[in-house]
């Protein structure tokens, strides 16, 4: 059994989006999703951040400011670190003057990347999935879905059962249990993923919860629309590839909601702007959003009850287990040691040493993981030095 881990560079070998861009990294996101026509939609939300930015920073001119390049990471992280710093004894003011930009720049994240992989269906990915054995798992900290296209038109994978865990609902033009069905290999996705949905947060008191009134863990999977959905403010984009959806995901219908604490009334109210063009779809339900956790050196995995928990593990169950590791395209950042105690954690109680494969065109870093942190010997290491190219990449290192 092999664990084949995929980070940012695996992505980066997508290039056929009819947007012309390539997923980007943290240094350019902003003058990525500047290029993309979402940019200029005026649903695609940006005054929390662009408020934010102004009234916090002094910067006037923000996107300019950001289009420089300003690593999104670091201000996703600035952000959540005044949020926290504001969650107790404030006024709702001062929380909506950091959770907006917040929850906006997960939106952007999840807009970024269904414009881009709104497209065929990546060749690269594609490749490694038909390289797949039965029992192989694959772990990303890519919220993107290039993969679960790939599987799904390669392989027996599905949405239902292929993820590690069981979805609450799975949206094929409407909400609906998920099917009883085999997925011969896991995805595991330890960051969440676009097309993975959850309630809006919000705060009772001092406490931050979920619009919904399900177990935290509740998980929503979107996998197509072929006509207009509820959403948002009626907010339907067309024109989407499976997986892939415009800015508003679907609401989440047939879901009961978080009744309002005692002697409070819930009021739902949507402002008119003579600007912002009105949706036509239906808005029943509750509004969803992406449910990934967001590149902040603070993460809030326990937000969403036992899910990343069981995540986490099984992706660690497979590392002890594996005979090879495959990293396609994960530098191992100094800053996320959650990923490097993953793998010390699984490591320390094999009883045999794992083959690993790095693919990466800058493996400096992982291969000093791999040999100074985690023990692996040269005789057990190989090294692709060059970006991830699919079936010429993968072709002469399973040739036996």
């Amino acid at each position: 059994m092999r664990v084949i881990l995929l980070g940012a560079g695996a992505s980066k070998s997508y290039g056929a989006s009819p947007t012309g861009q390539r997923m980007p990294i943290a240094k350019d996101f902003f003058p990525t999703f500047f290029e993309l026509d979402a940019a200029a939609n005026p649903w695609v939300l940006r005054d929390g951040l662009i408020h934010y930015l102004q009234s916090q920073k002094g910067i006037m001119d923000t996107d300019d400011y950001l289009a420089a390049g300003v690593d999104i990471e670091e201000i996703h992280s600035e952000i959540a670190t005044k949020l926290a710093s504001v969650e107790k004894n404030a006024e709702d003011l001062d929380r909506i003057i950091f959770s907006r930009p917040y929850n906006q720049l997960m939106f952007l994240f999840a807009t970024t990347l269904n414009e881009i992989a709104n497209g065929p269906v990546s060749k690269s990915h594609i490749d490694l999935a038909t390289s797949l054995r039965p029992d192989d798992v694959i772990v990303t900290f890519n919220w993107d879905t290039l993969m679960e296209r790939a599987l799904i038109e390669t392989t027996d994978w599905s949405v239902d059962s292929g993820y590690g865990v069981i979805p609450h609902s799975v949206f094929r033009d409407e909400w609906g249990s998920p099917k009883d069905c085999h997925s011969s290999n896991k995805l595991i996705k330890l960051h969440g993923s676009v097309n993975w949905l959850t309630a809006h947060p919000i705060y009772e008191g001092e406490e931050l919860v979920l619009t919904h009134a399900l177990p935290a863990e509740s998980l929503f999977v979107y996998e197509h629309a072929t006509r207009p959905y509820p959403t948002h403010a009626g907010r339907y984009m067309e024109g989407y590839a499976p997986l892939t959806y415009g800015y508003y995901p679907p609401n989440l219908t047939n879901v009961p909601g978080r009744a309002a604490p005692e002697g409070h009334s819930i009021l739902k109210f949507q402002p008119r702007m003579p600007w912002m063009p009105e949706g036509k779809a239906e808005k029943d339900g509750l509004p969803s959003m992406p449910l990934i956790i967001p590149p902040v050196k603070e993460k809030s995995y326990q937000f969403f009850g036992t899910l990343f928990e069981k995540l986490w593990q099984q992706a660690g169950d497979a590392l002890q287990a594996c005979e090879e590791v495959l990293v396609i395209g994960y530098s191992f950042p100094r800053t996320d040691l959650k990923s490097l105690d993953l793998f010390t954690n699984a490591f320390v109680q094999r009883s045999s040493v794992p083959r690993v494969t790095i693919i990466d065109p800058y493996p400096s870093r992982p291969r000093e993981v791999f040999q100074l942190e985690l023990g692996i010997p040269e005789s057990h290491l190989r090294v692709v030095e060059g970006p991830f190219l699919g079936e010429e990449t993968l072709a002469p290192l399973f040739k036996n």
